[in-house]
C-alpha cells in the first residue's frame, strides 16, 4: 500500500510529464510544419516557374517558322534559335527539379520528342531556303502535330506536379491529424489526471482537514478570519492545542502531587475520624461524673466556678468531637413530607432564650406555610440552628435577623422553596466569603469550621443549594433552596 505523500507525488510527476510530452509534441510539430512548408514553398515555386517557363518558352516558338516564309527575313530564324536555345535551358532544369520518377519520364519523352520536332523544323526551314515552298509547307503541316503533342507532355507534367502538390498536402493534413489526435489524447488524459488528483487531494487533505478545523470551537466563529483559510485555522488551533497540552501537562502534575496529598488526608482523616470516636466515648463518662460530684460535694464559690469552666470546656470538646463526626460520614436522610415551615418554627423555638440573652429580635415574613416536600426535618433543623447561631454571635451588639419563606419556578427544576436569613451583622469580608464554607475554615477562635460544610452538604444532600451574600458593615444573607418536585433519592422515605 502507497503512503498518501508517495500517492500525491506520483498524480503530479503523471501531470508534470504529460504537460512535458504534450510541449514537445507541439514543439516538434511546430519545426516539422515550418520545415515542410519552407520545403514545399521552395519546391512549389522551382517547380511552377519551371513548368510554366517551359510551357512558354515552347509556346514563343509557334509561328516563327511561318514569319520567315511569309517574309524570308533571317531575323525571325535567328529569334527561334534563341526560343530554342531557353527552351533547351528550361528542359534541362526541369530535369534537374524532377520530384518524381514518373515526372522524369514525362520530361525525357518530352525531349525526345523535341528533339525530332526540331530535326523536322529545321527541314522545314531548309525548304523553305531553297523556295521549295510547298515541299516544306506540307512537311510543316505535318510537325504541326508533333508540337500539338508536346504542349500536351507540358500540360502532363503540369499535372503530375500538381498531383504531387495533392499528396503532399493529404500526407500533411493525415500527419497533422495524427499529431493533433495524439495532442488531444494528451490534454485529455492529463484533465482526467488533473481531476483525480483534485479530488484526491479534497477527499484525502483538505476535507479531513476542512473538518479538523470546524470541529474546534473557534473556527466555527464565521466572523474569524481564519475560517477563510482551513490550513490555517488548523495550524492555530494546533498551536493553541500543543500548548493546552503542556498546560494540561503541568495541571496533571501538580494534581498528581494534590492527589497524593489528599490520599493522605484521607488517611488522616479516617485516623482522625477513629480518634475523635474513642475519646467521646471516655468524654462521656467524664461528663456523668462531674455532673454526679456537683451534686454530691459542697463546693465554695471559688470552686463552683472551677467546677463550671470544666464542665463548659469538656461540652466544648464534646461538640467539636460531634462535628467533627457529622462531617466524616455522610448523612443519612430520613425524609418524610413535611413543610419546611414548620421546621423554621422548631429551630426558632429552640433558640428562644439564646435571642432573649443576646437581644436579637427574629422575624418571619410568610405568605402561608410553605408546601409540604420530603426532607428530613432533624439534619434541615439542625442546618436551620447552625445558620441562625452563626448570625446571632455575628451581632456581639444585638440586632435583627429576618428570615423570609416563598416559592418560585425556576428551569428546568420546577418549583424551588427558599428560605432566606439575613441579619444585620457587621457582614463579612470578600476575602473570607469564597472560604466559609471549606471544612475546618473559622473565624471563631473556638469554632470547629465544621457547622458550614456540614450544613451545606445537607442542603445538597436534600437536591437543594446554599448560597450567601454579604457586604462588610450591610449584614449577611443566606439563601436555602429546595426542590419541590426534585430532590435526593431516599435512602428511606416514611
Amino acid at each position: 500500500m502507497l503512503s498518501l505523500r508517495t500517492r500525491i507525488a506520483l498524480l503530479l510527476f503523471c501531470v508534470i510529464g504529460l504537460n512535458l510530452a504534450g510541449a514537445g509534441i507541439t514543439l516538434w510539430y511546430t519545426n516539422r510544419t515550418q520545415s515542410l512548408q519552407v520545403q514545399l514553398s521552395a519546391k512549389n515555386v522551382e517547380a511552377l516557374e519551371a513548368s510554366h517557363g517551359l510551357s512558354a518558352a515552347l509556346m514563343e516558338q509557334k509561328g516563327d517558322t511561318t514569319y520567315y516564309l511569309l517574309s524570308h527575313d533571317d531575323s525571325w530564324l535567328k529569334e527561334l534559335d534563341r526560343k530554342r536555345v531557353l527552351f533547351e535551358e528550361r528542359l534541362s532544369k526541369v530535369k534537374e527539379s524532377a520530384f518524381s520518377e514518373e515526372s522524369l519520364l514525362v520530361l525525357s519523352k518530352l525531349e525526345r520528342l523535341y528533339a525530332t520536332y526540331d530535326a523536322s523544323r529545321k527541314v522545314v526551314i531548309e525548304n523553305y531556303k531553297q523556295r521549295r515552298s510547298k515541299v516544306g509547307a506540307e512537311l510543316h503541316w505535318k510537325i504541326r502535330d508533333e508540337f500539338s503533342t508536346l504542349l500536351l507532355l507540358c500540360k502532363e507534367f503540369r499535372a503530375l506536379y500538381e498531383q504531387a502538390i495533392e499528396q503532399n498536402r493529404k500526407n500533411f493534413s493525415e500527419e497533422a491529424k495524427i499529431v493533433s489526435n495524439v495532442i488531444t489524447g494528451g490534454l485529455i488524459l492529463s484533465a482526467i489526471i488533473e481531476l483525480l488528483l483534485i479530488v484526491f487531494l479534497y477527499r484525502k487533505i483538505l476535507d479531513p482537514i476542512r473538518t479538523l478545523a470546524h470541529a474546534t470551537d473557534d473556527v466555527c466563529d464565521s466572523t474569524s478570519p481564519s475560517t477563510k483559510n482551513d490550513v490555517l485555522a488548523l495550524g492555530n488551533k494546533l498551536e493553541s492545542l500543543i500548548m493546552h497540552i503542556d498546560d494540561t501537562q503541568k495541571e496533571l502534575d501538580a494534581n498528581k502531587e494534590t492527589l497524593m496529598q489528599s490520599e493522605k488526608m484521607v488517611l488522616v482523616g479516617k485516623l482522625a475520624a477513629g480518634v475523635a470516636h474513642s475519646i467521646r466515648n471516655p468524654l462521656t463518662s467524664v461528663k456523668m461524673r462531674l455532673f454526679s460530684l456537683e451534686r454530691s460535694l459542697e463546693l465554695d464559690e471559688q470552686q463552683q466556678e472551677d467546677f463550671g469552666v470544666v464542665s463548659e470546656e469538656i461540652l466544648h470538646i464534646d461538640n467539636i468531637m460531634k462535628n467533627f463526626l457529622e462531617f466524616s460520614r455522610r448523612p443519612e436522610l430520613k425524609a418524610k413530607l413535611q413543610s419546611p415551615s414548620e421546621v423554621v418554627d422548631m429551630a426558632l423555638k429552640l433558640l428562644k432564650h439564646r435571642f432573649e440573652s443576646q437581644q436579637v429580635r427574629v422575624s418571619v415574613e410568610r405568605t402561608g406555610l410553605l408546601p409540604a416536600i420530603p426532607i428530613d426535618g432533624g439534619q434541615l433543623k439542625e442546618t436551620l440552628v447552625n445558620l441562625i447561631l452563626n448570625a446571632c454571635d455575628a451581632m456581639v451588639q444585638g440586632g435583627s435577623i429576618t428570615i423570609t419563606e416563598k416559592t418560585d419556578i425556576v428551569e428546568p427544576l420546577g418549583t424551588i422553596v427558599f428560605i432566606r436569613i439575613e441579619d444585620t451583622g457587621p457582614g463579612i469580608a470578600e476575602d473570607v466569603l469564597e472560604k466559609i464554607f471549606e471544612p475546618f475554615f473559622s473565624t471563631k477562635e473556638e469554632g470547629s469550621g465544621l457547622g458550614l460544610a456540614i450544613a451545606k452538604r445537607i442542603v445538597e444532600e436534600h437536591g437543594g443549594w446554599l448560597h450567601v451574600t454579604s457586604s462588610e458593615n450591610q449584614g449577611t444573607a443566606f439563601l436555602l433552596a429546595l426542590p419541590v418536585t426534585r430532590g435526593i433519592t431516599w435512602q428511606k422515605f416514611s
